[in-house]
C-alpha cells in the first residue's frame, strides 16, 4: 500500500529509482538540478522509514516501493510548480514521468498542455 493514497501499488518502482531518474533528466536543466534534487533528497528522507515494509522496486530489487509512482511523481511536479520551472520542462516531465494511469489526476493538466 502507498504510504500518501493508501492505494496498492501496482506498479512498484520505488521513488529512490525514480529520483535516479530525474536527477538524469534534470542534467539538462542544471540550475533547476540544483533547485529541485536538495528537496527530493529531503523528502525521500522523510518517508525512508517505510521501505522496510514495501513493495520490492522491480527496478533495484529492493523493498523500497513505499510510495507508489503516481503520488512520487505529483509531489516533483509540485515542487517544480513551487520552482516556477518553465513550461518546457513540465511538457518535459510530463512526458517522461507521467504515471497517471487511470487519468483521474495530473494528467488533466497534460492534457490542457496539449502533452498528451
Amino acid at each position: 500500500m502507498c504510504g500518501i493514497c493508501s492505494e496498492a501499488v501496482i506498479n512498484p518502482i520505488c521513488p529512490f529509482c525514480l529520483r535516479n531518474e530525474v536527477d538524469a533528466w534534470l542534467t539538462l536543466y542544471p540550475n533547476m538540478r540544483k533547485e529541485l534534487m536538495p528537496k527530493l533528497d529531503k523528502f525521500l528522507d522523510r518517508i525512508k522509514w517505510r521501505a522496510g515494509e514495501a513493495t520490492r522496486c522491480i527496478k533495484c530489487g529492493n523493498k523500497r516501493a513505499a510510495i507508489c509512482p503516481y503520488c512520487f511523481t505529483e509531489h516533483v511536479l509540485n515542487e517544480l510548480k513551487k520552482l516556477s520551472a518553465n513550461s518546457i520542462i513540465i511538457k518535459e516531465f510530463f512526458q517522461f514521468f507521467n504515471f497517471d494511469l487511470h487519468k483521474t489526476g495530473y494528467s488533466k493538466e497534460a492534457e490542457k498542455m496539449e502533452v498528451m
